[in-house]
């Protein structure tokens, strides 16, 4: 298999589990930062950022342990992609996590919450 093959593949399926972990978050992210935010303009800029936080950090992850990833076999540099896709992910969504966490009220017992 040529060398570039491996790579090509571990990005597109790096790019398949953001599309598809954004397709499961796109109504609930949009919900959560239409309620947060002053007006529909920067909603709208923080839901594109976090879609390409998500794109852009498990990508990032796959082309640094591809450039430091030594082995000839191409079965173990797919898994080693894999496993950098899905930790860049964790770390993207972990990013995008923090970040919104700060601005969720948690219902507390006496603030009128049931």
């Amino acid at each position: 298999m040529p060398a570039p093959l491996p790579l090509l593949i571990e990005c597109l399926l790096s790019a398949l589990f953001s599309l598809l972990i954004l397709r499961i978050l796109c109504r609930p992210l949009g919900s959560l930062l239409e309620r947060l935010c002053p007006d529909s303009e920067s909603a709208a800029f923080w839901r594109t950022y976090s879609q390409i936080m998500l794109v852009l950090a498990p990508l990032l992850c796959v082309l640094v342990v591809d450039l430091l990833a030594a082995t000839g076999d191409p079965a173990s540099h797919l898994r080693i992609g894999l496993i950098a896709s899905l930790g860049g992910l964790l770390f993207g969504l972990w990013i995008v996590g923090k970040r919104l966490a700060r601005f969720v009220e948690v219902a507390q017992p006496g603030n009128g919450a049931p």
